[in-house]
C-alpha cells in the first residue's frame, strides 16, 4: 500500500507521484471508462474486508430477524398469549414438536384439570382479532424498521457514514440482552398437567417478560431500518462505479444468508424448541458486538471525505481501497460530481417538491414498496403456515420451509454476476411478469387443494411449494437486491439522503402493512390473499416498464436524461 508520503498537495488539490502498484491479492478484476483515462476496477482485499465487516455486522443480522421468527412462531404464539406451558401448542408441526421433545399427550380427557395443558381453543368470530394480536411481535419489528429507515438521513448528515454504520449497532446489542431475559423470567416447564402453585409461579412475571419481547423485537428492527440506510450508502460509496452493483447487492446477499442461518438455526434438532426459542432469536447479538470493535479498522466513505472538504483524507483513503496509486480519475470524477451538487443536503420536502427528483423519487418508492407487497415477507415470516395451509404435515414443513431458504440464496448469488451483465431494469421488468402469473397459480393449487381430502393433499402440496420456490427465484434475482442498488443510483448526492430515507420509510411501511395484514387476511380468504399481491405486482409491473430506467455503469446525468 502506497505511503502518505507519496504525495504533496498544493492548494488542497492532490498531485500524487506515480510509484508502482503495490502487489495484493484480487479477486475479480474489471475495467470503466472514466474520461479518456481506462482504469482498474477491481475488488481488492481492503474493499472487501469492509463489505464482509459491514455486511455481517448489520445485513446479515437483519436476515436473521426476518428468517428466525418463522420457526418460532408456533412457541411465541401461545407464550405471548399467557399459556407458557409445552403442550400448550396449535397446528400440526408445533404439537409434532411438543409430543417429540416433551412427550405430550393430545386429546388425553384425563388430562387439562387447570386449562393449562392444552391451548384453549380460538372461536371462530374472534379467530381475525386473534391473528392480528399473535402478529404483534413482527409488526413491532416493522414499525422499529420504518422508523429507523426515516431517521436514517438524520444519522446520515449528523455522523460519518462509518460512524453512522457504528450507530445502528447498539439497537441489536440491547434487543438480544432483552430476549434473552424473557424466557428466564417468564416460563413454564411442567410436562405433565400442572397445579395451580406451578401455574402462579409461571406467571408471576409475565407482563414484564412480554413487555421485553416486544422491545427486543422494536430495538431489532429499528438497527435493521437504520442498516439499509446508512450500510447501503457506505457500500455504494466505497465501491468503484464497475462494481457498484455488486458492491451494493451484497447488503441483499448477507440479508439472505442470514434468512437461511436464522431457519437452520430454529430447527427443533438446534435451537427451535419450546425452551430454547430466546436464545435462537439473540445469538446474532453477538456480530454487532464484534462489528462495535472491527468497524474502527474500516476506511472512512471517501465521498463523504470530499463532502467535508478532507481531500488530502479522500485520496489516501481511495488509495487504501483500490490498493492503487492510479486513483486520479475517480477522485475528479467524485469531486466533479460532489461540486456540481448543492453544498447543504436537502431537507424530504424539498424534495419531494422539486421536479428534478420527481421520478428518481416515484420509481425508487414504487421498487422499494413492490419489494414488500409482492409478499415476500408473508414468505420468510409466516411461510410455515402457509406450507400447512398448502397440505403440509409434521417435519416436512421445516425442509419446505428450509428450501425457501437454499433456493432464495443461490438465486441471490446468481443475480450478483446478472445485475452487471444484464443490468438493473431486465431484472425488475420480467421478473415482475414472472411473478403476476405465479401469485395466479399458487392460488388456484391452494383453492383446489383447499377441497381434496387429508390423504390427497400432500400431491398439491409439493406443486404449490415449487410454486413458491419459482417466486422466490424471481424476487431473488431482481426485486431483492435491486431496489437498494438503485435507490442509491439516481439521487443527485445533495437529494440522496432524503431520498434514500423516504425509499427505505416506504419499503419498511409496506412491510408493516403485510406482517400486518397477511394472517387475518388468510383467516378471512385462505389462498385468494395471493391474488392481492399480484394484483401490487401488475401495477408496478406497468409503471416500471415505462418510467424505470436502466442505470448500469451510467453517470448520474445519463440516467437523469432517460425522464427529460
Amino acid at each position: 500500500m502506497s505511503s502518505t508520503k507519496d504525495e504533496s498537495t498544493v492548494n488542497d488539490e492532490i498531485t500524487p507521484l506515480q510509484t508502482q502498484i503495490p502487489s495484493e491479492s484480487t479477486v475479480g478484476i474489471s475495467t470503466v471508462d472514466v474520461g479518456d483515462e481506462m482504469i482498474n476496477q477491481k475488488w481488492t482485499s481492503s474493499l472487501l474486508m469492509s463489505v464482509i465487516i459491514v455486511v455481517l455486522s448489520t445485513s446479515f443480522v437483519m436476515g436473521v430477524n426476518i428468517g428466525g421468527p418463522n420457526l418460532y412462531n408456533g412457541f411465541i404464539v401461545p407464550w405471548t398469549r399467557g399459556h407458557p406451558f409445552p403442550c400448550q401448542k396449535e397446528g400440526n408441526t408445533s404439537q409434532w414438536i411438543a409430543r417429540k421433545w416433551w412427550y405430550c399427550v393430545y386429546n388425553d380427557t384425563t388430562k387439562n384439570t387447570n386449562g393449562y395443558y392444552y391451548l384453549p381453543e380460538i372461536l371462530k368470530k374472534n379467530l381475525i382479532g386473534q391473528r392480528l394480536k399473535d402478529s404483534l411481535h413482527n409488526v413491532l419489528f416493522v414499525i422499529g424498521g420504518f422508523i429507523g429507515a426515516y431517521s436514517g438521513q438524520y444519522w446520515y448528515r449528523c455522523l460519518s457514514r462509518r460512524n453512522a454504520i457504528f450507530a445502528s449497532m447498539p439497537f441489536q446489542i440491547v434487543a438480544s440482552i432483552f430476549m434473552i431475559i424473557t424466557l428466564y423470567i417468564y416460563h413454564g416447564y411442567e410436562i405433565n398437567d400442572p397445579d395451580q402453585e406451578t401455574i402462579d409461579k409461571a406467571m408471576k412475571n409475565k407482563d414484564v417478560a412480554i413487555a421485553f419481547f416486544y422491545i427486543s423485537r422494536f430495538l431489532s428492527g429499528f438497527s435493521a431500518g437504520m442498516c439499509c440506510v446508512v450500510s447501503t450508502s457506505y457500500l455504494n460509496e466505497i465501491s468503484p462505479r464497475a462494481l457498484r452493483g455488486t458492491v451494493g447487492s451484497c447488503h441483499q446477499l448477507a440479508i439472505v444468508i442470514g434468512i437461511l442461518v436464522g431457519q437452520i438455526i430454529g430447527l427443533p434438532w438446534i435451537l427451535g424448541r419450546h425452551n430454547a426459542w430466546n436464545w435462537g432469536m439473540s445469538w446474532v447479538g453477538l456480530l454487532p458486538l464484534i462489528g462495535s470493535i472491527l468497524i474502527w479498522i474500516l476506511p472512512e466513505s471517501p465521498r463523504w471525505l470530499i463532502q467535508e472538504q478532507k481531500q488530502n483524507e479522500a485520496s489516501k483513503t481511495l488509495r487504501k481501497l483500490r490498493q492503487s496509486n492510479n486513483i486520479e480519475a475517480e477522485l475528479v470524477e467524485i469531486q466533479e460530481e460532489e461540486s456540481a451538487a448543492s453544498k447543504e443536503n436537502l431537507e424530504i420536502s424539498k424534495v419531494l417538491r422539486l421536479n428534478e427528483f420527481r421520478w428518481p423519487l416515484i420509481t425508487s418508492l414504487i421498487l422499494n414498496g413492490i419489494q414488500q407487497l409482492s409478499g415476500i415477507n408473508a414468505v420468510f415470516f409466516y411461510s410455515g403456515d402457509m406450507f400447512s395451509v398448502a397440505g403440509l404435515r409434521e417435519e416436512k414443513v421445516f425442509w419446505g420451509i428450509l428450501a425457501t431458504g437454499v433456493i432464495n440464496l443461490i438465486a441471490t448469488i446468481v443475480a450478483l454476476k446478472l445485475i452487471e451483465i444484464l443490468g438493473r431494469r431486465p431484472l425488475i421488468i420480467w421478473p415482475l411478469a414472472g411473478i403476476i402469473i405465479v401469485m395466479i397459480g399458487l392460488t388456484i393449487l391452494i383453492v383446489l387443494n383447499a377441497n381434496n381430502p387429508e390423504h390427497k393433499k400432500e400431491a398439491l402440496a409439493i406443486v404449490s411449494i415449487v410454486f413458491i420456490l419459482i417466486f422466490i427465484i424471481l424476487f431473488a434475482i431482481g426485486l431483492g437486491p435491486i431496489p437498494y442498488v438503485y435507490s442509491n443510483e439516481v439521487f443527485a448526492v445533495e437529494a440522496r439522503a432524503s431520498g434514500l430515507s423516504l425509499a427505505m420509510f416506504i419499503n419498511w411501511f409496506c412491510s408493516f402493512l403485510v406482517t400486518l395484514l397477511f394472517l387475518p387476511l388468510q383467516s378471512a380468504i385462505e389462498g385468494y390473499v395471493f391474488l392481492v399481491f399480484s394484483f401490487f405486482v401488475a401495477l408496478a409491473f406497468t409503471l416500471l416498464f415505462f418510467k424505470m430506467p436502466e442505470t448500469k455503469n451510467k453517470k448520474l446525468h445519463e440516467i437523469q436524461a432517460f425522464w427529460k
